[in-house]
C-alpha cells in the first residue's frame, strides 16, 4: 500500500541518517508515488546513479523530489528538491521502505491458524490464511504473508518478510532402507532458524534440518521457487536466486550470490563470496571469492576481495 509522505519529512531522513546534502529548499508538498528519472511527475520521488543531464534536468517538474550522486550540479525547479547522496539507488530503497511502503495488513488475520505453543511478536503481522505451527517464533517487525506455512519449530528473527506461499520446517528428504528393501522416511526434528532482516520469496521451500535446524543467516534475501534441503546453513548476505537448489548438508558462506537455477549437490562448501552461475551443476566445492559456471561448474575466475 502506497503512503504520502511530506517533502519536508524525506530530506530530513536523507540528512540526519543518511548523510545527504539538499540543493532546494525542502517544502511541505506531497509525495505519494515512485517514479523513474526519466519519467518523473509532480508528486513523485525518483533517483539517478549518474549527474543529470541538462535534458534530465528539464524534466524534472515542481512537487518532485530526485535523489541524485553527491557532486551532481543540478539546479532544480524553484518548487522542486534534489537530494545529493553516496548511493542514490540505496538511498532510494530506505526511503520509500521508510515513508511509502507497508503490508496491506498488520496484526494477525483472522483467518490465520496459530498453534498455542507459537509466539508471535505483538510487532509482527501474519496474513490471511497462514499456518503458524506448534513451537514456532515470529520475531519482531516480521510479516508473514498470506498463505504461508511454518510447520513446527521454525524461528523467524526481526523484521523479516516471508512471502505468500512459503513453507518453512516440514520435513526434508531424508530416507533410509528397512531390512526388506523398503524405503523410510527420518523424521526430522531440527526445525529452522532464520535470522534477522531475512526475506524469502513466494513458493520457497526450507526444510526442517534432521536433529540440528537449517539455519539462514542475517540479511539474506532468497527469491521465488528457491528449494533449501535439510541441514543446510546459509550464511549472512547472500542472495540466493529463482529456482536454484541447495541440497542437504550444504554450507554457504557469508555474501555468496547463487544464480536462477544453479543445483548445489549435498554436503558442499560454498566459499563467503563466492558466485555460482546461471544453471550451473556444483558438483565440488568453491572456494571464497571465486566464480563457478557451467555443468558440471567449473572455476570462471577469482575475485578480488575477502
Amino acid at each position: 500500500m502506497t503512503k504520502i509522505v511530506s517533502s519536508k519529512a524525506i530530506a530530513e531522513f536523507c540528512v540526519q541518517k543518511l548523510g545527504a546534502e539538499l540543493i532546494g529548499e525542502p517544502g511541505e508538498f506531497s509525495i505519494r508515488r515512485v517514479c523513474t528519472s526519466s519519467g518523473l511527475v509532480e508528486g513523485g520521488i525518483a533517483f539517478s546513479k549518474t549527474d543529470p543531464s541538462e535534458a534530465t534536468q528539464r524534466l524534472i517538474p515542481r512537487n518532485s523530489v530526485l535523489l541524485a550522486p553527491l557532486g551532481s550540479s543540478v539546479v532544480p525547479d524553484p518548487e522542486g528538491l534534489i537530494i545529493l547522496l553516496e548511493n542514490p539507488r540505496l538511498a532510494f530503497a530506505q526511503v520509500v521502505a521508510e515513508f511509502l511502503v507497508g503490508p496491506s495488513f498488520s496484526g494477525i488475520h483472522p483467518t490465520s491458524i496459530i498453534h498455542p505453543s507459537a509466539h508471535i511478536d505483538e510487532t509482527a503481522s501474519i496474513g490471511e490464511y497462514s499456518i503458524i505451527g506448534p513451537d514456532c517464533v515470529v520475531g519482531a517487525g516480521s510479516v508473514v504473508h498470506r498463505h504461508v506455512v511454518l510447520s513446527r519449530n521454525v524461528t523467524i528473527g526481526k523484521n523479516c518478510v516471508i512471502f505468500s506461499h512459503a513453507v518453512l520446517g516440514e520435513d526434508g528428504f531424508g530416507v533410509e532402507t528397512d531390512s526388506n528393501g523398503n524405503l523410510l522416511r527420518i523424521p526430522h526434528l531440527g526445525g529452522v532458524v532464520v535470522g534477522d532482516f531475512v526475506q524469502i520469496g513466494n513458493f520457497t521451500a526450507v526444510a526442517s534440518g534432521t536433529i540440528e535446524p537449517t539455519i539462514i543467516g542475517d540479511y539474506t534475501m532468497i527469491d521465488n521457487l528457491v528449494h533449501v534441503a535439510h541441514n543446510v546453513r546459509i550464511g549472512r548476505n547472500c542472495q540466493i536466486i529463482a529456482c536454484s537448489e541447495i541440497s542437504g548438508s550444504v554450507t554457504i558462506g557469508d555474501r555468496a550470490w547463487i544464480a536462477p537455477n544453479a543445483a548445489i549437490l549435498q554436503k558442499l562448501q560454498i566459499g563467503a563470496g563466492a558466485v555460482v552461475g546461471l544453471g550451473a551443476a556444483v558438483t565440488k566445492s568453491v572456494e571464497p571469492s571465486t566464480v563457478v559456471a557451467g555443468v558440471p561448474a567449473r572455476v570462471i575466475k577469482r575475485l578480488e576481495g575477502p
